[in-house]
């Protein structure tokens, strides 16, 4: 029995003194105080020219100064030789005229004679669905029931918004026209007539970011009332900066 107990003890005191030991070495070998902190990375020049370019000019209303964006709107030829294909009559074909950078003409329905239509007519259609290059819409104050759009042709039409009596407009001075109109939440709708007494709406509403304005006309053509519609897409205009006073 005893040259067992001569063995296990030796071994339990070396075992004892290991438990000891080795946490305190561990200690030693680690560093005083917290962690070194990671330093940051510079921002690489593209982050940090992204963050400083500037956002585009977004707008709350659709009150202020707008130009056309030809890229993004609809080709008004094009919609219309559209709309005649689907109710048959072929293609418009002809080079027609320009008018707000689109060329818009040619031959059959709002575009040219066919159907009885008149130059007088047609000039009428041209002037009424083609865009404006610049446009600005404008009210006093928020209960005044007129909003004002003028064009960069100096033509004003006054939108009314309380269903008053309107004035017919000179058929020689197309320089000023009132058009009835009625607010859709935030969007701004008119009620007018079309070429050859057809129906007609436009429709003014910002885009979802409110970076773009959107004007809508929607109108029947033809005999056959066939719908059309365009949509054209407008980018802000920012205002002058005031001067100041020499």
């Amino acid at each position: 029995m005893k040259p067992h107990l001569s063995i296990i003890f030796p071994a339990f005191g070396i075992l004892c003194l290991a438990v000891v030991t080795i946490p305190g070495s561990i200690r030693a070998q680690a560093p005083a105080g917290p962690l070194p902190a990671v330093q940051p990375q510079a921002a690489t020049p593209s982050a940090a020219n992204s963050q400083n370019q500037q956002r585009a000019e977004t707008r709350t209303s659709i009150l202020g100064q707008w130009k056309l964006n030809r890229d993004e709107s609809d080709d008004p030829r094009k919609k219309m030789e559209d709309a005649r294909t689907s109710r048959g009559s072929g293609s418009g074909g002809g080079s027609g005229v320009r008018i707000g950078g689109f060329p818009v003409g040619g031959h059959g329905g709002y575009g040219g004679n066919r159907g009885g239509a008149s130059d007088e007519d047609r000039l009428r259609a041209q002037a009424t669905i083609a865009p404006a290059i610049s446009m600005t819409l404008a009210q006093k104050d928020p209960k005044n029931p007129e909003v004002d759009l003028t064009d960069d042709q100096n033509r004003k039409l006054a939108l009314f918004t309380d269903g008053r009596k309107l004035e017919k407009p000179d058929s020689k001075d197309d320089s000023y026209q009132e058009i009835a109109a009625r607010w859709d939440g935030s969007r701004l709708v008119t009620d007018e007539k079309g070429p050859r007494e057809g129906k007609m709406s436009r429709t003014f509403e910002l885009s979802y970011d409110g970076a773009q304005l959107y004007e809508t006309i929607r109108l029947t053509m033809g005999r056959s009332n066939t719908p059309l519609g365009i949509r054209y897409v407008y980018d802000p205009v920012s205002a002058p900066a005031a001067q100041p006073n020499q």
